[in-house]
């Protein structure tokens, strides 16, 4: 996707990228975070 936006806003290319990274790692907080609460509910 970053691509395809890129291709249409090639002077916003260094933003869109950024933006990438930082959506990037919160997704990764996302699904970490639903695991521990996955995990903490099958224990108990």
């Amino acid at each position: 996707q970053i691509g395809g936006i890129g291709a249409l806003a090639p002077e916003r290319r260094n933003d869109l990228a950024k933006l990438g990274l930082r959506a990037m790692f919160a997704g990764t907080m996302a699904n970490l975070l639903s695991a521990a609460i996955v995990g903490i509910l099958i224990r108990s």
